[in-house]
């Protein structure tokens, strides 16, 4: 595909704003990235930003009303039945016929790896989505977290096992008056500490898992009491903030000394702590025992998710496609991963785009807040370069790309990333069936979960919520992600 495109046009699009750009702008519009990729693509773009906090209420208002923007990011979750649904009923475009001729550039990835075509299209190979694409490992960037200045006070190490952890939370109670020694997840499933008792991970899959091929899923897994009484005891003895359940900002909590550890995001941290001149340290995926094998680490699949819909009534449907392919070319993907040609960044003679002094020591924006208003660290599908060369303050300090990747597989041997789960696809009909036995199942979970760890109901109960999960639907609900499953590697 050639770039500019003749004689150009305008596309709509459907497309949440993040906090931190909300900040600056009021509109993506204005972002200087976004107007350079308008300008080299030669396709203009109107932003249809949801209220924050109603996006799901925002987007099937508008599916109802029948005013669709012609791109849609990712809105597969907000529509019942996913996407195969949102094709069967003339809501999303089946882009199969189309993406070879005006999105070519993402074509050559569905054509040239197999992994990535399994994941990126239906349960028939059938193209619904375009989806972002990083083939590129690396550590997770969220990680246990403990104020490192403290430690080196009190004289221990970060956290290898519960029982040292234990020993930090006490410290904290004993000597740091009002600081929370730990945030805990907000539906306290802390998918790190999952991991420990062999039932759950952090992202890939969800609660779902597989294992020797077989599907797993969190709530039905008898371990889930041995976590549950842990979390328990931890709140009992006043370890887990009593607010865990509506902490905004975790990191924020920790630099700002109202909280002493979370499982949080290890580059923003990293950044806070810097600004607010603390130090923190990371900690390994903790275990029941050091050195207990940990077989849930994230793995990277290179649909790396974000999946971007065409509304079936869109007139600009070929437009459309060419605006979302330009992200996918090696100029566009410089831009939309590196901001302003020129400005932000400049091509490296080895064809890796390189930041300029411009955007690794601006000083009227925050380190924390550049990687949203001087590049689009959110935003449409696109190519994603990795982490440790398209991240600001990665390359800005190579300090905290270290504080991340510090337990990453050559520090912590005994993790791997074994269990991981891909994306599946379901039919329709499957997909509604999942939808509905997921809601009812998660309702009632997520909220015993709760009750279990903040004691407002016994753990002497667990035998009959585990009973109430299978007559809610769990064997039928395992019954259909392994169908999927076996159909995806059979793709």
């Amino acid at each position: 595909m050639k770039y500019p495109v003749e004689e150009g046009g305008k596309v709509t699009m459907w497309i949440p704003l993040s906090s931190v750009v909300a900040k600056y702008y009021k509109s993506l519009a204005e972002n200087a990235t976004v107007k350079q990729y308008v300008k080299d693509s030669g396709i203009d773009v109107e932003f249809v930003h949801p209220p924050s906090g109603q996006e799901e209420e925002n987007f099937n208002l508008l599916v109802v009303s029948d005013s669709l923007p012609d791109i849609l990011v990712d809105c597969n979750k907000y529509y019942a039945g996913g996407v195969d649904a949102a094709v069967a009923d003339g809501v999303f475009a089946d882009l199969t016929d189309l993406v070879p001729e005006y999105a070519p550039d993402y074509n050559y990835f569905l054509e040239n790896n197999d992994l990535f075509r399994k994941l990126a299209t239906s349960i028939d190979g059938k193209i619904y989505n375009i989806y972002n694409y990083k083939d590129v490992q690396a550590p997770y960037y969220h990680r246990p977290q403990y104020r490192g200045d403290w430690l080196k006070e009190w004289g221990m190490r970060e956290p290898r096992t519960f029982d040292e952890c234990e020993a930090y939370f006490q410290k904290v109670l004993e000597e740091k008056s009002g600081v929370a020694p730990y945030l805990l997840a907000a539906n306290g499933l802390e998918g790190h500490f999952l991991g420990a008792f062999e039932i759950g991970g952090q992202t890939n899959g969800g609660l779902f898992f597989v294992k020797q091929g077989k599907i797993h899923h969190t709530f039905n897994e008898p371990r889930l009491k041995d976590y549950l009484e842990l979390m328990n005891k931890w709140y009992e003895k006043g370890y887990i903030s009593p607010d865990f359940t509506t902490v905004e900002s975790k990191e924020e909590e920790i630099a700002k000394g109202r909280a002493a550890a979370a499982v949080c995001n290890t580059d923003g941290l990293f950044t806070l702590a810097a600004e607010m001149g603390i130090e923190v340290v990371t900690g390994p995926y903790p275990r029941i025992n050091e050195g207990d094998p940990f077989h849930f680490d994230i793995f990277y699949f290179p649909q790396n998710g974000n999946p971007n819909a065409i509304a079936a009534k869109s007139e600009n449907k070929e437009l459309a496609l060419m605006f979302l392919n330009y992200g996918f070319t090696h100029h566009g993907s410089g831009v939309v991963n590196f901001g302003e040609t020129g400005v932000t960044w400049e091509m490296g003679d080895d064809g890796i785009p390189k930041f300029t002094d411009f955007a690794l020591n601006n000083p009227d924006i925050p380190m924390s807040d550049a990687e949203y208003i001087l590049r689009l660290h959110t935003c449409w599908a696109k190519y994603r370069y990795g982490d440790d060369i398209s991240m600001i303050r990665n390359v800005a300090n190579p300090e905290t790309w270290e504080y991340r990747a510090r337990w990453g597989v050559g520090d912590d041997p005994t993790c791997d990333n074994a269990y991981a789960l891909p994306t599946l696809s379901f039919t329709a009909e499957e997909a509604a069936e999942v939808g509905r036995l997921t809601n009812d199942i998660y309702t009632y979970a997520e909220e015993m979960v709760l009750k279990f760890i903040t004691g407002a109901e016994s753990l002497d109960k667990f035998d009959e919520f585990a009973e109430n999960i299978q007559n809610l639907g769990m064997p039928r609900l395992l019954e259909l992600y392994q169908n999927a499953y076996d159909k995806f590697l059979a793709k």
